[in-house]
């Protein structure tokens, strides 16, 4: 079940890779995105008015994501930082530490890393500072 949030998301979609799309590289993006392709390499997205990054079912990001909101339906390997909210849906697979102000998951989604709430009254650049030593830690301890 999809929740009302990752609904919301999905009609005001700036832009979509498709399925059948291959990219490679940085990826940074302005407006909200779905990717149901895949994407070899990191994904930044500034905050902005409710912007969402939504990996479809079919979606795959082999590298960081750097975003306001994710929505993640398919499959990441990879660290994510979501300075609002990451929900995580039925059938999805991270792989990779998960750093967020909240969190959504649903029954069925896979995560093989760390979760690591980030107190939003930090701010946000001392949250991602923390979020990155703290994932640098955990790297250099296994």
């Amino acid at each position: 079940m999809k929740s009302s949030s990752h609904r919301k998301a999905m009609q005001s979609i700036g832009s979509v890779i498709g399925n059948a799309t291959r990219l490679e590289g940085t990826l940074h993006v302005d407006e909200s995105i779905r990717i149901d392709g895949k994407l070899e390499g990191n994904l930044e997205q500034p905050d902005g008015e409710s912007r969402w990054i939504l990996i479809g079912p079919t979606g795959e990001v082999h590298g960081d994501i750097r975003a306001q909101n994710v929505s993640i339906a398919g499959k990441v390997i990879g660290n994510i930082i979501a300075s609002e909210s990451i929900e995580l849906i039925d059938g999805c697979e991270v792989r990779g530490d998960i750093t967020h102000k909240s969190i959504t998951v649903e029954p069925g989604a896979s995560v093989h890393g760390q979760l690591i709430a980030r107190d939003g009254a930090d701010g946000g650049a001392d949250g991602e500072a923390a979020a990155k030593q703290l994932i640098a830690a955990a790297r250099s301890n296994t």
